[in-house]
């Protein structure tokens, strides 16, 4: 590892300026070039760039690896060279001499290592881009894990962090990413966090208290007295990797169960707690012989945010609905969508598009991990399409909100897991009780009135404009009205009209319980949902009746 910070910054400018020259280049003599030589060439061009900067990565380790571990979670984003080669670079950590870990221990905590501990292992247990774990026992007997920093790591930290700034505006002037420069603001909040470790600390507390009470999980204890901003020193918990299908076999443990409970906690720690394990990889969720999930460095914690959860719970309002505004409104409240003009026509057509090829040729229903079958998938279809979908208003329209990246990436660490231990289990009907759960908590519920009420009144709004069009096609001969359709037509202005009553009634009992908590308003709060349930019900069997 290069240690200097002139030589960190020559490493990073030698390679990276190759790679702009030859880009540079290559997009000089393209336009000569035919669409099939074109496709080739820079196919060929990025598997060179990605070994080249992959193997920068790895000579420079510190957070270069980091930043690999990141990229490579971006599989949908990027071209797969790159994918490869920072799969590689991440996994390439190399353990620093037990001396100079112990110098850090001594430094930090303010006295020599045989008065701080009866033993000390001098080969690592585990290694990474920031520091490396050993095991030891405390002089009363306790069998600990002690996470250190790597010397200097912090200085070069705030290096590598400038020089990989520059890096991804190399990167993106050729790769267009929405919400790139978001995303790198979250890594560099969470690599800020990752270097903290009382910051660490803080969150395992939170997270082991969150399930206190849980003989699923079992979360390291942390001994603070033995902890400072660069040491961390937790309990010592034995257990195989998740994914070790002999030790499951060995100890006959049901993975199919075990499969289950890692849903049930994730979902849980996610939409109720609102606080997560944001890295759930095999290496760092273990199985004892009890079967107890145990979660061990927790470097990367994810939170959800306030609108993230709140988009999530409209979304389930908009698949319940079947609404699409309202699965616009939830994809903006959570910030996919950006505030452009004529944004909501071009997010319909994605969700009408995207949408028919899901049921119609996928047929997927749900979230089972067993059910989609590879030759059902028309590749004639997908290309058709990709066609429809124009690029540019793809990129327009959406946006990647930093608040996704760790949520994104813990997700599809979980479904990786659960998928290779337990491929039949269904994750939707696992995951959906803490779904609802979330939906009905206190400070969720007014937000649910508050976007029935919104989405109700502009319905009501809109309707006379509606009826008025009808009238006028009616009264030029385009279309046939007959009595019935009348009847029908009033009987829908009069649901809809409804549905602002019950919803208004409901919000305001609700706003009353909340201020006072009497349980009578919470109950007059629910009842009026239902009413309102009934009227929308009500208007949309009459409006299937006229088609």
């Amino acid at each position: 590892m290069e240690y200097s910070i002139k030589g960190r910054e020559k490493k990073v400018k030698k390679v990276f300026y190759k790679v702009l020259i030859q880009f540079l280049l290559f997009k000089l003599y393209a336009p000569l070039l035919s669409k099939k030589s074109k496709e080739r060439k820079l196919n060929k061009l990025h598997k060179t760039t990605a070994l080249k900067i992959g193997k920068t990565f790895m000579e420079l380790e510190g957070l270069f690896l980091k930043l690999a571990q990141q990229i490579s979670t971006l599989s949908n984003l990027l071209p797969e060279p790159y994918i490869k080669a920072f799969e590689e670079a991440q996994n390439h950590s190399k353990a620093r001499p037990a001396n100079q870990i112990k110098q850090q221990i001594e430094t930090e905590l303010g006295a020599p290592i045989n008065q701080l501990f009866s033993s000390f292992d001098d080969h690592p247990i585990g290694t990474a881009s920031i520091g490396q774990v050993h095991k030891a026992q405390l002089v009363n007997g306790d069998t600990v894990a002690v996470k250190t920093q790597h010397l200097r790591i912090d200085e070069i930290a705030e290096l590598d962090l400038q020089l990989i700034k520059k890096l991804i505006k190399i990167v993106t002037y050729f790769i267009k990413i929405p919400g790139f420069d978001e995303m790198f603001q979250e890594v560099v909040k969470m690599i800020h966090e990752e270097l903290n470790y009382k910051h660490e600390a803080d969150q395992i507390d939170t997270i082991a208290q969150n399930f206190t009470g849980d003989d699923r999980i079992k979360i390291p204890k942390v001994y603070r007295e033995y902890s400072t901003k660069k040491v961390l020193t937790m309990e010592f918990v034995e257990g195989e990797k998740i994914t070790n299908h002999d030790f499951a076999k060995q100890h006959n443990l049901n993975q199919n169960q075990l499969a289950k409970n890692i849903l049930h906690l994730f979902s849980k720690s996610i939409f109720i707690d609102g606080i997560y394990h944001a890295d759930p990889h095999p290496g760092n969720m273990l199985v004892n012989e009890k079967g107890q999930l145990i979660l061990i460095d927790f470097g990367a914690i994810g939170n959800l945010s306030k609108n993230m959860k709140e988009g999530i719970i409209i979304l389930m309002q908009a698949s319940i609905l079947k609404d699409e505004n309202l699965m616009i409104a939830g994809f903006k409240k959570m910030g996919f969508i950006s505030s452009a003009p004529g944004i909501n026509k071009i997010c319909k057509k994605i969700i009408h598009l995207v949408n028919d090829y899901l049921v119609n040729e996928l047929k997927i229903e749900n979230l089972n991990l067993n059910e989609i079958d590879i030759e059902q998938i028309n590749l004639s279809k997908i290309f058709t399409l990709i066609k429809e979908l124009n690029l540019k208003e793809i990129e327009e329209a959406i946006k990647i909100p930093k608040d996704w990246v760790l949520l994104n990436k813990t997700i599809a660490l979980i479904m990786g897991i659960v998928g290779e231990i337990s491929p039949t289990v269904d994750v939707y009907q696992e995951v959906k009780p803490n779904l609802l759960k979330m939906a009905v908590q206190k400070e969720n519920m007014g937000m649910i009135f508050k976007t029935t009420l919104q989405q109700q009144l502009l319905r009501i709004i809109a309707l006379p404009r509606k009826i008025e069009l009808f009238i006028e096609q009616a009264e030029a001969g385009e279309i046939e009205v007959t009595q019935k359709n009348r009847k029908a037509e009033i009987k829908i202005v009069y649901a809809l009209i409804q549905q602002i009553i019950f919803v208004v009634a409901a919000l305001y009992c609700y706003n009353i319980y909340l201020n006072s908590q009497n349980k009578i308003m919470f109950y007059a709060s629910i009842i009026g949902s239902i009413l309102f349930l009934k009227a929308f019900i009500t208007a949309l069997v009459i409006k299937r009746k006229i088609r």
